[in-house]
């Protein structure tokens, strides 16, 4: 016997929709391209993105279009993404901090033949025009202003689309698996790979992230004010433009500018109250609210993802008064795990909590199992103390990327990160299998290696990768950047270390430069380290 309950397709269209009917009063706030601050609501928002719905169709384009977007977090988007993916259409966001090349690569891949862009992505927008054939239509998001002129083959701006189109529109009802929104890898490792997110799985990664542990429903009475300081174009903004109309929050919408001056200036004057994003960013971050004295009172959470937070960043925060929630996913599994700590956690003393904080990246979700296996495949034990190849299966989960045949498609997916989860289900990311460092037979892990430089007050950011040995065949090379007017000499920072790391795992070659270089994502870019400090030489064996 199935079930009698009505079979109503999860579709990102119920979401627009729903905040629009039962909070359209609630605010959405952006910071345009211009510099200049607008102010809306999710009536009006989806309103405009009705109004673009129906001017697509009208246009000539309908749900076999591919659309892709060169542009960044403004209301213009978020009208993008729900005009597109409300036709039934893919929306492929791209990243304009990536080279023309790979550009031109994903929007082959895809297969895209309509592209918005703006007045800061227009130069890119031009070099991709000349460099591949697939775009047959260009779309400016324009502010108000007129349609600048471009070389481009065929465009026109968004308002001249609209033009004599009214919001009276029924969306389409279709398939809730069809491809809704597509993000790429950051492309660290080789070329950028594609993750094309369905209906239903954007709609389970919403419902995913309203949990009270992770952006979280508010208390009666109080607003929860959302900023996505990860752009749209990573993991659609770690699901902000999605949960936030689900909840009925205030959605705050940095534009282009991630500066941290930026971003500190628009969270005290909108009372932002929860944002995610990356160690590197947060501490810049409470690096600029320090010095230019800004409170940030409405600030009450931080949502931690990326790498581990390192000790000084969790104490700034705590000391603010901002809980810290660390997390753990990536563009093919968004939200893995759950940013809370065991039940068990509450009989456990203040210090054992950080402890667990500090070291672990979240709990098991629902949405997502998580296993540990050796390099045979073999599951290994949740027992706290087994490492091995972190896989993750689940409807949230991509079981393939773009471009990539179905007999490809895998049961679990291999997430590239050596972890070890605990008997509470919480989890540890040990290292990347592509960053353990291998000496002489022993692993050693590198994200406790930068934890333990970063822990020294002069250091503002650590990395560590192998660099080939003579003896060993590999040991860890250490890279720093050091934090303005301080000072710390390699053997100083060696004695520190040493505090609490193992005597062999010490590294004996530290290096301090100017500037560490970090990928688009907001991650310390290891590949590009390899290529500037380790590939030219090998370290001399020493002691």
């Amino acid at each position: 016997m199935q079930g009698l309950m009505m079979d109503v397709p999860m579709l990102l269209s119920r979401l627009i929709d729903y905040a629009a009917d039962h909070h359209g009063e609630t605010e959405v706030v952006s910071r345009q391209i211009n510099g200049r601050v607008e102010r809306s609501n999710w009536r009006a928002v989806r309103s405009r993105s009705k109004q673009l719905a129906k001017s697509l169709l009208a246009a000539g384009f309908n749900s076999d279009t591919h659309f892709s977007s060169l542009t960044w977090n403004t209301i213009n988007h978020l009208e993008v993404f729900y005009g597109v993916l409300g036709i039934g259409s893919p929306l492929h966001t791209l990243n304009p901090r990536l080279t023309v090349n790979d550009l031109c690569y994903m929007i082959e891949l895809m297969a895209d033949t309509v592209c918005f862009y703006d007045a800061d992505t227009q130069t890119l927008a031009e070099e991709i025009d000349r460099n591949t054939d697939s775009i047959s239509q260009w779309i400016y998001l324009d502010e108000g202003e007129a349609l600048p002129a471009a070389s481009l083959r065929k465009y026109c701006s968004l308002s001249a689309l609209k033009d004599g189109v009214d919001d009276q529109f029924e969306w389409p009802v279709f398939d809730e698996r069809d491809a809704a929104t597509v993000c790429f890898t950051s492309g660290t490792t080789g070329r950028p790979k594609g993750v094309a997110y369905s209906h239903r799985s954007l709609t389970l990664c919403a419902m995913n992230m309203t949990m009270v542990d992770m952006y979280g429903s508010a208390r009666n009475g109080e607003l929860v004010c959302a900023m996505p300081i990860a752009p749209i174009f990573h993991a659609n903004g770690w699901m902000m433009p999605f949960s936030a109309p689900m909840n009925g929050h205030k959605l705050v919408l940095p534009g282009r500018d991630f500066s941290p001056a930026g971003v500190v200036e628009l969270m005290a004057q909108e009372g932002v109250t929860i944002a995610g994003a990356v160690p590197t960013v947060w501490s810049d971050i409470m690096a600029t609210a320090d010095r230019s004295k800004t409170s940030l009172p409405s600030l009450s959470t931080a949502l931690v993802a990326g790498t581990a937070i390192p000790e000084k960043l969790f104490d700034l925060l705590e000391g603010r008064g901002i809980g810290v929630r660390t997390t753990w996913g990536m563009t093919e599994v968004p939200g893995a795990t759950r940013a809370s700590l065991p039940p068990t956690a509450g009989e456990a003393n203040k210090a054992d909590i950080r402890k667990i904080a500090l070291s672990r990246q979240g709990r098991v979700g629902f949405q997502a199992d998580l296993r540990i296996v050796d390099e045979e495949g073999n599951r290994l034990a949740h027992d706290g103390i087994a490492s091995g190849i972190l896989q993750v299966r689940g409807p949230i989960v991509a079981a393939r990327y773009v471009g990539e045949s179905e007999d490809q498609a895998v049961e679990w997916l291999d997430t590239g990160d050596i972890a070890t989860i605990y008997p509470d289900s919480t989890i540890q990311i040990v290292d990347r299998a592509k960053d353990v460092i291998k000496s002489g037979g022993e692993w050693i892990s590198s994200p406790q290696l930068e934890a333990a430089a970063a822990s020294h007050p002069a250091v503002n950011l650590a990395a560590a990768v192998a660099a080939p040995h003579p003896r060993w065949q590999e040991r860890p090379f250490l890279l720093c950047t050091l934090n303005a007017s301080q000072e710390v000499s390699a053997d100083a920072l060696r004695q520190h270390m040493a505090q609490t790391l193992a005597k062999w795992w010490l590294p004996e070659d530290i290096k301090f430069i100017e500037e560490m270089p970090l990928t688009a994502t907001g991650k310390i870019n290891k590949v590009r380290l390899r290529q500037l400090y380790v590939q030219a030489s090998t370290l001399e064996e020493k002691g």
